[in-house]
């Protein structure tokens, strides 16, 4: 049996964490993209040291590019006292291009938190006198985590590997509720070196078989034609598509990209935001009676180069409760309309048109050469 709550900004999943990770009795396993030198990130590697100094077996693995400012020597607490730490293809060693973007933390193989969040004052407390970033992570507990255990030791074996293709056996799989209460669940992961890239094709088969609402909150948008081209047939279906994106972002190539596609978007009868009080950092899904979260974007990037991990909760409860935390981020943004939008200033479309072609094809061109580079 799974159970699944949606948590929202880091105000109630870093408290959740903390809590899961004092408790825990016998495995703590972190994944995660960017882990900070700051009061967050420290309060988050005591809570560590200490589950290791208790017996607990604490695997942690961050990200060589995402977390390179992290000095030589801030894990030696979690070191000595008895837990593993591993960078993901270090950067030494002739690895730079594809990333490992998933956020995870897996507590006594029964607590998994799923989600967008790393692990920095950003989406904690706030930081430089900025609002805490907006975002969401999914908590799942159950017997029905265990598969995450699996893809968690995956990635772990091959953080210090060679590039090379392979499948992931984490496939698309349907969780089937046994008792009231719980949440017909499936996990999905991706990367590179995985050519069905489910997390892009659920995405296509949710929003094409969506029959009455798609609501995406997204920090970074910029997906590939065959998604834009569900959303489009969806709307021709009579389906109401609202799109919230970030007024402000921490990629500014990433941004201008995303607003480049707004014309199209607002010309195909969807509804575009942009959310005012903070960053929006997100990367939610609201489908019919399904939910999406996790790490990846619908960008590109997350599609075809860094490896993501999401969860897919089929649940009408948690979409109605979703929708309604959608519905609040909507009342606190801008809604972007066509014609105010074709006035915008030539030297934003400039803008847009030179960080579209640098996401859309120069980033993929120097993907392929990478990847052939590696097979080679």
């Amino acid at each position: 049996m799974a159970k699944v709550n949606l948590l929202k900004n880091g105000s109630e999943i870093f408290p959740a964490m903390f809590g899961s990770i004092d408790r825990a009795e016998s495995f703590i396993g972190l994944e995660i993209y960017i882990f900070a030198d700051d009061g967050t990130g420290r309060e988050f590697r005591g809570r560590l040291a200490n589950a290791a100094k208790r017996g607990v077996r604490v695997m942690v693995m961050v990200d060589a590019v995402g977390s390179w400012s992290l000095p030589a020597a801030f894990w030696d607490e979690v070191r000595e006292a008895g837990g593993m730490v591993r960078q993901f293809r270090p950067v030494t060693r002739g690895m730079f291009f594809f990333r490992d973007h998933r956020k995870l933390l897996l507590v006594d193989d029964r607590i998994a938190y799923i989600g967008g969040m790393n692990i920095a004052d950003e989406y904690f407390l706030g930081a430089r006198d900025e609002p805490a970033w907006r975002d969401n992570a999914f908590e799942i507990t159950g017997s029905e985590v265990r598969p995450i255990r699996l893809s968690f030791d995956r990635m772990w074996a091959r953080a210090e590997m060679p590039f090379r293709k392979v499948v992931l056996s984490l496939r698309p799989m349907r969780r089937k509720r046994e008792e009231p209460g719980s949440v017909d669940l499936q996990f999905l992961e991706s990367g590179p070196e995985d050519p069905m890239q489910p997390v892009r094709s659920a995405y296509r088969q949710l929003i094409g078989n969506a029959g009455r609402s798609i609501d995406l909150s997204m920090g970074y948008f910029y997906p590939q034609g065959r998604i834009l081209r569900a959303l489009k047939r969806a709307v021709i279906r009579g389906v109401r598509v609202r799109l919230l994106f970030s007024k402000r972002s921490d990629v500014a190539v990433a941004r201008w990209a995303a607003r480049g596609l707004y014309g199209r978007l607002l010309r195909s009868g969807m509804e575009v935001w942009e959310y005012r009080p903070a960053m929006l950092h997100a990367k939610l899904a609201i489908i019919d009676d399904v939910v999406v979260a996790g790490s990846a974007n619908l960008d590109i990037r997350s599609g075809r180069i860094n490896n993501e991990l999401v969860a897919v909760a089929h649940d009408a409860e948690l979409a109605s409760k979703a929708r309604i935390d959608f519905t609040e981020d909507l009342e606190q943004s801008d809604r972007i309309f066509l014609e105010e939008w074709k006035d915008r200033p030539l030297f934003q479309k400039i803008k847009e048109r030179i960080s579209a072609w640098l996401l859309a094809r120069l980033d993929i061109f120097i993907a392929r050469a990478e990847m052939a580079r590696m097979m080679r």
